[in-house]
């Protein structure tokens, strides 16, 4: 496989990791890479500098290479302060929204932006990078309407319309999860790498948390459970992920979900989505995101 063929770069650039693909001009990936090179992990704003130690040892001739960034990099805290597109928001308004620049090494370089959602009257919620693993995924199952989750440290519950993304909630399951088990009493000497071995304690946990009208109570079960023998430190980090995950699912709209993200946390949603009825269907992040990517790059040249 040939240096030459590769005709742009695409980059996932978040808050914590950095994802770079090389496309042919058929959108087949040509190779990967990944660093620990999130936004928190750019000293001084240095960017071009970062982005360019990665591509001079991923592509000899990446000097040429046009290169398409999404998520956190066009964020207040990151490269460049990519204005939001409200909704409805469709693939053409990105591409419209997106910041172009020339690259210090001559490349041209393209951001794209995120999506807001007026929930209500000056109050908004927002997105950066699940927007274009959404028009991924809706080329992917050749839908244009549908409802989709994005499990992970902020979890999206999106409704797309007419090929347009119409409304969506963020929920910070995963996020919580994270400072509960960590940071709180809740979590002391809860065994972590026990997590997604223990189903029963898992689904009791989205039961609790399903039917719960104050989490931070249900929540606090986690601890006296285990004070009374009803959960161990083996299953409890399970039991406190389903009732974290249980009551954003009260939020469920839709009789099926797309759930887009890594396999091992789609699962466990995709178990509790069972589990309450709820139908679900796993895509891999990583193809939605490929595919959107190759959308937009296509929106702009036609553009």
């Amino acid at each position: 496989m040939q240096d030459a063929a590769v005709n742009s770069l695409i980059v996932d650039w978040g808050t914590t990791n950095f994802r770079a693909f090389q496309l042919d001009s058929d959108a087949n990936v040509l190779g990967v890479i990944e660093r620990p090179l999130g936004l928190l992990q750019v000293e001084q704003g240095a960017f071009a500098h970062a982005l360019e130690n990665v591509l001079s040892d991923f592509l000899p001739d990446y000097q040429s290479i046009p290169v398409f960034m999404a998520g956190m990099v066009g964020s207040a805290k990151g490269w460049v302060n990519v204005a939001y597109v409200p909704t409805a928001a469709s693939l053409a308004d990105l591409a419209r929204g997106a910041c172009e620049f020339i690259l210090p090494w001559g490349a041209k370089a393209t951001i794209v932006p995120g999506v807001s959602c007026e929930v209500q009257s000056a109050v908004f919620d927002v997105m950066r990078g699940e927007e274009i693993q959404i028009f991924g995924l809706a080329n992917l199952v050749g839908k244009s309407e549908f409802n989709a989750m994005f499990p992970g440290t902020h979890n999206k519950h999106v409704h797309v319309v007419d090929n347009k993304i119409q409304s969506f909630a963020s929920y910070l399951s995963g996020e919580m999860f994270a400072v509960v088990s960590e940071n709180m009493l809740l979590g002391k000497d809860l065994h972590l790498d026990e997590l997604g071995k223990h189903n029963g304690a898992f689904l009791r946990g989205v039961d609790d948390g399903f039917a719960s009208s104050a989490l931070s109570n249900t929540l606090f079960r986690t601890w006296t459970q285990r004070l009374f023998n009803h959960l161990d430190e083996l299953n409890a980090a399970d039991y406190l992920s389903g009732v974290l995950i249980g009551n954003e699912l009260k939020q469920a709209v839709a009789a099926h979900y797309y759930l887009v993200g890594g396999a091992s946390l789609c699962n466990r949603y995709e178990l509790a989505c069972s589990h309450l009825g709820i139908h679900s269907t796993t895509i891999s992040g990583n193809d939605c995101f490929l595919a959107g990517m190759a959308q937009l790059i296509q929106e702009k040249q036609n553009g």
